[in-house]
């Protein structure tokens, strides 16, 4: 194997063994957990509850008022909240969390409900949760939101309510790494593809337990390579809803996109899951007669290995990728232009 496997986030037997230990000291008494972070802060996780189709881990990644009222109206004395902000200074997790210590601290015990993920350093996050006495776990600094995704970040809201099915995650995550070849060869087919100018990526999902799946593979790829003018901008098409506004484009329309269908293969198959299957292959056989080439990747419902299999290789072709297109994959200056400007 290469040195790529010797970047932090992926060692992972011993981020296994730090998920195992830190996961424990919030314990399993909660019967609902929120989660309260954005982007790669929470977009791994949800990628895991999404394709276990768990929904007792909920998200407040967003500013949303009414949704967020409405969620705290029951249920507080069983749920836990979990605030996940690497530089512990991201404006919406920071404004969630007033929000939430103002609403809540005279309904619920913040210090045993409340749980911080955050770098072990002086910052808005860790200082206020210190001072309201709730427990801090490292989010080591090493590693990236968006590459996370075998971290702590993701796994304790990730698997808060599987964690029997984590060995299985990291056999997957490991296959992932043992097949470099493979990632090699899919970002060469990128690479190539981007020099046609095939700029614009199209993932077809096809099964709604993909949908934060491709958004966490949305922000891999965006992230890590839009720079210097160079990149690949994903797009994410919920099937078969999406072909009825977007299938004339796709076909008729500007010659610059190039084509990744997600599939989910049911185990327990039924008339809309066949017709939902019929429509995907429809969708192949029309995209290779008018276009060509189209990359297809099946997953088999609640397998959890070969979803940490495709999270390890995927990340392995964007680091390739990276090095194909001469750009660092692990800064996102131009996001600071925004922040900057945030008042």
């Amino acid at each position: 194997m290469s040195n790529l496997i010797n970047y932090p986030f992926f060692d992972l037997d011993n981020l296994k063994s730090r998920f195992l230990e830190d996961k424990s000291s919030i314990g399993s008494k909660f019967e609902r957990i929120i989660v309260i972070g954005v982007g790669g802060s929470s977009q791994g996780s949800k990628a895991i509850n999404g394709f276990l189709n768990e929904d007792r881990v909920i998200y407040f990644d967003h500013l949303n008022y009414n949704f967020i009222s409405k969620t705290l109206e029951k249920d507080l004395d069983r749920t836990g909240f979990i605030f996940i902000s690497k530089s512990g200074t991201t404006s919406e997790t920071l404004t969630i969390f007033d929000y939430l210590i103002s609403q809540l601290e005279s309904k619920i015990d913040i210090s045993e409900h409340f749980f911080s993920l955050t770098e072990y350093k002086s910052s808005p996050l860790h200082d206020l949760s210190a001072h309201h006495s709730i427990k801090i776990i490292e989010h080591k600094k090493e590693i990236g939101g968006r590459f996370s995704i075998f971290s702590n970040s993701s796994l304790i809201p990730g698997f808060y309510f599987h964690e029997g099915l984590i060995d299985h995650f990291f056999k997957g995550a490991k296959k992932g790494l043992a097949s470099e070849k493979n990632a090699k060869d899919e970002a060469s087919k990128d690479f190539n593809l981007l020099n046609k100018g095939k700029i614009i990526n199209a993932s077809l999902i096809y099964g709604d337990e993909l949908i934060e799946l491709a958004n966490w593979k949305k922000q891999l790829f965006a992230e890590s390579l839009g720079k210097q003018g160079r990149g690949i901008n994903p797009i994410i098409a919920r099937m078969t809803n999406d072909q009825h506004s977007l299938l004339q484009l796709f076909m008729d329309g500007p010659k610059n996109v190039f084509f990744e269908i997600m599939t989910l293969n049911y185990n327990h198959p039924n008339l809309l899951n066949i017709t939902l299957n019929n429509h995907k292959d429809a969708m192949n056989a029309a995209i290779v007669q008018e276009i060509g080439e189209v990359r297809e990747r099946i997953f088999i419902e609640n397998d959890i290995a070969d979803l940490g299999q495709y999270f390890s290789s995927e990340i392995l072709r964007v680091i390739y990728l990276s090095q194909l297109l001469k750009v660092d994959p692990f800064t996102q200056d131009a996001v600071e232009i925004q922040k900057n400007l945030l008042k």
